[in-house]
């Protein structure tokens, strides 16, 4: 029974708890950046400055939808948020959007309406990876080599891949203005994403508890350390992206201070 429990709890953590955790967490602080730019700069501002992360953030919606076999209606990959001070018409704050309908009776595309809402969390992820192993190949493997052994992590291989390829002037400039452009457009997951995440948290939650207790019933558990090690990599690149949100945050705040 300990076991049972053990490994349906470490399953969620893995699964549900690191993914979710981080996502509210990206969300919080690149919503602060944002802020602060529209507040000295101007709605549009959020725009010009995030505007690959926005492109991303719709594509990675746009991806899980198709994966999950739901209906796409519309796609706006980016767009400029409207204001109406002086009308009776609502606001329209999307920079961005994709939407798609899916079956209520298929568990299928229910269950999909959590990793949609979520999807930009780590496709945003994943192009900051992709874009170190183009531009600062040492960080990228740096990063990678951490992840190998997440019961003992190499500090000292990591740290020796990351010193010993070194990057030139024009790649540490364009990474960072490529790096800032996604941070700020791609992370903060909108009320629509979280409403749409949660329509299909029960039914994941359920999935996830059963197949757990079946398969540790059965003895079967040799999968849970290959997905300790899967949840060890997500946690470290996501916590790279953490990093590079709070980086960008302060960088946002120094900068509309100063304006």
């Amino acid at each position: 029974m300990k076991e049972l429990v053990e490994n349906n709890l470490l399953v969620l953590l893995i699964t549900l708890g690191i993914p979710g955790g981080f996502a509210g967490l990206l969300t919080f602080i690149n919503r602060r950046s944002k802020a602060n730019l529209v507040n000295h700069f101007g709605i549009n501002s959020q725009v010009y400055c995030g505007f690959l992360g926005i492109m991303l953030h719709e594509i990675s919606h746009l991806i899980l939808a198709i994966i999950f076999r739901h209906g796409i209606q519309s796609v706006q990959l980016l767009k400029r948020p409207h204001l109406h001070p002086n009308t009776d018409d609502a606001d329209d704050l999307a920079l961005g959007y994709v939407n798609h309908t899916w079956n209520r009776h298929d568990p299928y595309q229910v269950i999909g309406n959590l990793f949609i809402g979520i999807a930009p969390i780590f496709g945003c992820t994943a192009a900051l990876l992709g874009l170190d192993l183009w531009l600062a190949p040492g960080l990228a493997q740096s990063i990678l080599k951490l992840a190998e052994t997440p019961s003992r992590p190499d500090w000292s291989g990591s740290w020796q891949a990351l010193v010993s390829t070194p990057v030139g002037w024009w790649q540490a400039l364009l990474l960072l203005f490529l790096t800032v452009t996604i941070v700020l457009g791609g992370f903060d997951l909108s009320p629509a994403d979280y409403e749409n995440s949660a329509v299909g948290l029960y039914s994941t939650f359920g999935v996830i508890v059963v197949v757990t207790t079946i398969l540790t019933l059965l003895g079967i558990t040799s999968w849970i350390q290959v997905l300790v090690s899967w949840g060890f990599t997500l946690a470290i690149i996501l916590c790279y992206s953490l990093i590079v949100s709070l980086i960008v945050m302060l960088i946002t705040q120094i900068l509309t201070n100063r304006a």
